[in-house]
């Protein structure tokens, strides 16, 4: 079944207002962050939807603050949000010549990585954006972040991929655009590693030994080398 980008966007928009807006009462974080179900929605819909369903749940996820959890910092939401549905389309077309599906082990653990390494530059993405742009540094930000994206999007995102994958269901997925780097160059295995590496490193050093980028310096000098490895990967 063949879907229309309009009706990709839509859908995917709607789905994330709806899903999003519901939760806003489970609060974790006043006024920054709660229980996200709808965190199964982007790596679904990046992977399905590509670059369209990245702006359908970057945008969604600002109508969805709307509800109860609207601020400055939803700005970040919408990047971080566009970034977990871009993120999981680059990865698995980098690393894979079949349409995204979870109908073997090998893409199922695909999959699962794809999951682990969205959760940490979601959970980087908003915790160190809030440091970097409001002053502000929350280590439960960048926990609950995590662990709200890798538990909803391996929990409830891949059987909702199984399902919208499905011979009964036989969603057409969007044709992946070469990656104007990586689609060139033969280092997707070291840079993609070393991306994944620097994630791990910042996750045991906030969430582990709970340094802060105030004091620990050589963060911010990662969070730089980040930043350079997530653009690669998605332009």
């Amino acid at each position: 079944m063949r879907i229309n980008r309009k009706e990709q966007f839509f859908i995917t928009f709607a789905a994330f207002v709806a899903l999003g807006a519901s939760f806003k009462v489970m609060v974790l974080i006043e006024g920054l962050t709660e229980v996200r179900p709808v965190n199964a929605i982007p790596p679904v819909s990046g992977l399905i939807c590509g670059f369209v369903g990245a702006f359908a749940c970057g945008l969604g996820n600002l109508a969805a603050d709307m509800f109860g959890s609207f601020s400055a910092g939803s700005a970040l939401g919408v990047v971080a949000n566009f970034l977990a549905a871009l993120l999981p389309y680059r990865l698995w077309h980098l690393f894979s010549n079949e349409p995204p599906n979870l109908h073997c082990k090998k893409n199922i653990s695909l999959f699962i990585a794809i999951c682990a390494v969205n959760a940490l530059t979601t959970a980087w993405v908003l915790s160190f954006g809030f440091y970097l742009f409001f002053d502000s540094w929350i280590e439960e930000i960048y926990t609950y972040v995590f662990f709200n994206n890798l538990g909803f999007s391996i929990g409830l995102g891949m059987p909702l991929l199984i399902l919208l994958t499905s011979d009964s269901a036989s969603i057409e997925c969007t044709k992946p655009i070469p990656n104007i780097i990586l689609g060139k160059i033969k280092a997707k295995i070291p840079i993609c590693a070393a991306y994944a590496l620097i994630m791990i490193i910042i996750f045991i050093s906030v969430s582990v030994l709970h340094l802060r980028p105030q004091e620990a310096v050589w963060l911010n000098i990662l969070s730089a080398l980040s930043l350079a490895g997530l653009l690669i990967q998605t332009v």
